[in-house]
């Protein structure tokens, strides 16, 4: 028999409450503003008091089921679990071997001399780790909110080209580890990707219909070289998250939790809201034989349209910011994403190639040979997706890649081709069992080298 739905919200308030009475007493306690509300808590008492009143409250009146034994329990089948079996070791392998590499690299190899006036937080090399590239924007936004200077439009790089999910948690979630905003944001990315991860064997097992494969494809994704930034400061693995999240709970039919990750999706990143046309085609595509009517489809393309309403979203607020809802977009020109034509885009490479050989472009242009593969395993990738998982996966994959192709070339591929769940499904389900490990074994070595590259501050983007 299940608890009142009230005495599992008063359950839910003591535990959260405890935790920030814990964190109060450890750090000092916090003040902020939350959507212009002073939200201030420096007495670990008041959320112990409130804590303790919450469970005498719900125990005096529903005495089974005590709050202690809810909590062991949930622990014990959360560990216990067939999911939680799988993805801990490839989780906690992949995800703790990228920081340990990247402390290494930072102590044996060191930073090249254009780096030596990087910004940074700690005086600690390790603490100081996840303090990398565009981590200080997200931290920006999370310790000083937004602005809009328009003098500066298209000549300097302004941080409202950056979407708020992500940042906006640091903020929130900071207030319980000492405001420690940097580490909250790796915290932040490391329980993203296990969630998602989890989310991605569950799918994978129900599209594969293979234990082996499905787990095959979840290991190539952790292994994959550019999920370095699911250990970083960075907004992928929120992302994928909320992407994986999203697709899951769509084909599961659950569409108020689909529509909730959807909504967050399209507040993580800009392409999140390209995630409505794929969840679209998921309605109009749908086997199940479920009849079409109007009653059937409204609510699913009303969850469909959820990514495109977390954009809108945060558009009104840029509208409010600058009197331009998107001028989000135009900042992007700062950061060199200028219109370039796909056959620019080829030309060029194959013209640098010509004059000056392979080895000439691998050794001269070396994270952009890397990007270049990344995109040609993605876009190869293409056709089998569609053929064995359907046209939504497919043009996932097309509307993530070719509009940043086009609008900066292959800046960034490696994190954009990261999150890209439907080609690793698609590779645990191809490769041959004999070979699954020389994969695994190729991707991890090559991940270590992109780590290294990212944590001692080598230009990749």
């Amino acid at each position: 028999m299940k608890l009142p739905k009230w005495a599992t919200a008063l359950d839910v308030l003591a535990v959260v409450m405890a935790l920030i009475a814990i964190s109060v007493a450890i750090t000092g306690g916090f003040r902020l503003f939350a959507f212009d509300f002073r939200l201030s808590v420096t007495d670990w008492l008041r959320p112990a008091l409130l804590s303790a009143v919450a469970i005498a409250i719900r125990h005096a009146i529903v005495r089974r089921d005590p709050l202690p034994q809810r909590v062991a329990s949930a622990v014990t089948r959360w560990w216990q679990s067939p999911d939680t079996r799988v993805v801990v070791p490839i989780h906690f392998s992949s995800r703790f071997g990228v920081l340990l590499i990247g402390f290494l690299a930072v102590l044996l190899v060191g930073f090249p001399p254009e780096a030596a006036n990087r910004w940074r937080i700690y005086n600690n090399d390790f603490l100081d780790l996840p303090a990398r590239w565009d981590a200080g924007w997200y931290l920006g936004i999370a310790t000083e909110g937004y602005s809009y200077t328009p003098d500066s439009l298209r000549q300097y790089q302004q941080n409202i080209a950056f979407f708020p999910a992500y940042p906006m948690a640091i903020r929130y979630l900071s207030v319980l580890f000492g405001r420690q905003a940097l580490w909250t944001g790796v915290i932040i990315s490391l329980v993203s990707f296990f969630v998602a991860l989890t989310y991605f064997l569950r799918l994978a097992r129900d599209l594969l219909k293979d234990e082996d494969q499905a787990v095959t494809a979840v290991t190539l994704l952790a292994a994959y070289p550019f999920a370095v930034f699911f250990s970083a400061a960075y907004t992928e693995a929120l992302f994928l998250l909320t992407l994986i999240g999203a697709v899951y709970h769509f084909h599961k039919n659950e569409l108020w939790r689909a529509a909730m990750w959807g909504f967050l999706c399209g507040l993580t990143r800009p392409n999140g809201a390209f995630l409505s046309v794929v969840l679209a085609l998921m309605v109009f595509t749908d086997t199940s034989g479920t009849e079409r009517t109007v009653r059937t489809l409204a609510p699913k393309l009303l969850a469909a349209a959820s990514p495109g309403f977390g954009m809108l979203t945060f558009s009104a607020f840029i509208w409010r910011l600058t009197g331009n809802p998107f001028m989000w977009t135009s900042m992007n020109v700062a950061w060199g994403r200028t219109y370039k034509s796909l056959n620019s885009l080829v030309s060029e490479r194959f013209d640098f190639i010509a004059s000056n050989g392979l080895y000439g472009y691998a050794s001269t242009q070396t994270i952009d040979m890397f990007y270049l593969l990344a995109v040609l395993l993605c876009l190869a990738a293409v056709w089998p997706v569609y053929r064995r998982f359907g046209i939504a996966f497919a043009v996932l994959i097309l509307i993530t890649i070719l509009p940043p192709l086009s609008a900066g070339g292959l800046l960034s591929m490696g994190r954009v081709t990261s999150i890209l769940f439907p080609v690793f499904l698609w590779l645990g389900g191809a490769i041959p069992a004999q070979h699954r490990h020389a994969w695994l074994g190729l991707f991890a070595l090559l991940q270590g080298f992109v780590a290294v590259m990212f944590f001692t501050w080598r230009p990749l983007f």
